[in-house]
């Protein structure tokens, strides 16, 4: 059987430590990949291009299907796809989040 959206999509998430005046002392930053959602991955063969929202006209690299609840990745978001044995199938920053009638598209 085919699975509609077989992969999982993580975000890249990065917490800047944060500086305490009583005491002087430093509260500790994070990085992490944080799981999203669920994905289906296409490459771009054809050389196809997307307008960004900065009006930038954009070659993109690959287009990530995700479900319509999906959350909004930011613009910049360093992202990856992960298939089911854990392997990376893409990663890169995110040109373009778009939320459609019945899914989510997201822009590499």
């Amino acid at each position: 059987m085919v699975k509609r959206l077989p992969y999982t999509l993580m975000v890249f998430q990065k917490i800047e430590s944060v500086y305490n005046p009583e005491d002087g002392s430093w509260s500790g930053g994070s990085e992490e990949w944080v799981n999203v959602s669920k994905c289906r991955d296409e490459g771009n063969g054809g050389g196809r291009s997307i307008m960004t929202e900065d009006s930038e006209v954009y070659v993109f690299n690959a287009v990530i299907y995700l479900p319509k609840n999906c959350p909004k990745v930011a613009m910049g978001e360093k992202i990856k796809v992960i298939d089911a044995e854990g392997n990376t199938r893409i990663e890169g920053n995110n040109k373009l989040h778009k939320k459609e009638q019945l899914h989510s598209r997201l822009w590499l």
